[in-house]
């Protein structure tokens, strides 16, 4: 269920707004002038930010997001979410391709799959995930907020990145990685140190398996697809914080 949108000028946005944060600390120590020079900085920076800005507004990105941005609001209020966040999500899943399909048979805005999809329509009595648009981002949402359950004693970036990278690969892989961070007695709560126990779950980590669990294997299966995942959550993420400034 993963696509590859990924908004280029808005990551040069973030990156750009940070190189603009250390040359105003490099003026600050060395001029003459600091106040002055930090004004003008500060007000260049905000006029290139507007510029970005408008850019992105009139891409088809941007359009997009002011298309749906009503429902995806409406839903992200409703399960607790910042609604730039489940924009982020949906760009990288979809790029905003109501009609995108992965090889894997998810489908939708919010590449839900066919078996979840059945699950949601139960639970909240709606039909076409798999059609609507919006019956999609409301049951992308949704699940979303099933997975962040998932993590009641991680702090809320953490939790929101755990529940990212369940949505991605279920939450079972990120239960056993959990499960192997704490036999390494390593935070189970934060994603910075459960993600690099992903790449542990393959079949040539046996040896591991062996002293972790009784079966000797973990206990959602094996784990190929851990770089997909880490770079899922690691990609929204950046785009996220990136809307944070222009949205």
């Amino acid at each position: 269920m993963r696509f590859f949108i990924y908004n280029l000028p808005i990551i040069f946005l973030f990156l750009f707004s940070a190189c603009r944060q250390e040359t105003t600390q490099m003026v600050s120590a060395d001029s003459t002038s600091t106040l002055q020079a930090e004004i003008q900085l500060r007000l260049a920076q905000k006029r290139e930010l507007n510029q970005l800005r408008r850019q992105f507004i009139n891409s088809s990105v941007g359009r997009s997001i002011a298309r749906y941005k009503p429902i995806i609001k409406k839903y992200s209020k409703r399960y607790g979410f910042d609604w730039r966040l489940i924009a982020a999500q949906i760009a990288k899943e979809s790029g905003f391709r109501t009609k995108a399909r992965s090889h894997v048979g998810a489908r939708g805005l919010m590449q839900i799959m066919p078996g979840t999809a059945r699950e949601i329509s139960k639970e909240l009595d709606i039909k076409y995930i798999m059609k609507n648009p919006r019956e999609n981002i409301t049951a992308g949402i949704y699940h979303l907020q099933k997975q962040y359950k998932h993590f009641p004693d991680a702090r809320k970036d953490n939790r929101i990145k755990l529940a990212l990278a369940s949505y991605n690969c279920g939450a079972g892989r990120i239960f056993d990685a959990q499960t192997i961070a704490r036999y390494y007695r390593r935070p189970g709560n934060r994603w910075d140190t459960v993600s690099p126990y992903l790449t542990m779950l393959k079949k040539s980590d046996w040896q591991l398996h062996l002293q972790v669990w009784p079966s000797g294997k973990p206990q959602y299966g094996y784990f190929y697809g851990y770089n997909e995942t880490i770079n899922y959550v690691e990609n929204i993420w950046t785009l996220y914080k990136a809307y944070q400034r222009i949205l």
